[in-house]
C-alpha cells in the first residue's frame, strides 16, 4: 500500500473503543491484532491492548474502506492485500 503515490487509500470510517483499566506512559504495552471481517473494499480490524496480566485494558475496533486515491470512491482490494488479509483472518 503506497499512501503517497498509490491508485487507493484506506480510510477509517468508524472507530471504537471500551477502557477497562488505566494505562500510562511510559508503561510497556502489547498489543493484538485481528482482522474480523474483510469485504471487497473494507477491513474491520479489532485490537486488544493489554499492560501487566491477561486481562485486556481496552479493546476495540477500527473500519477501512478503500478508496481511488483521487475519485475517493470506494476501490476493490488489491489481490495481494487480500492475501496477505486472508492470512490474518
Amino acid at each position: 500500500l503506497d499512501v503517497a503515490h498509490g491508485a487507493s487509500i484506506g480510510l477509517v470510517v468508524e472507530t471504537h473503543c471500551n477502557y477497562f483499566a488505566p494505562l500510562s506512559f511510559p508503561q510497556t504495552v502489547d498489543v493484538g491484532l485481528r482482522v474480523a471481517h474483510r469485504g471487497t473494499s473494507s477491513v474491520r480490524y479489532e485490537l486488544g491492548i493489554f499492560g501487566s496480566g491477561d486481562t485486556a485494558a481496552a479493546q476495540g475496533h477500527f473500519v477501512h474502506v478503500y478508496v481511488d486515491a483521487h475519485t475517493r470512491k470506494p476501490a476493490p482490494l488489491s489481490p495481494t492485500l487480500v492475501s496477505v488479509l486472508d492470512a490474518l483472518l
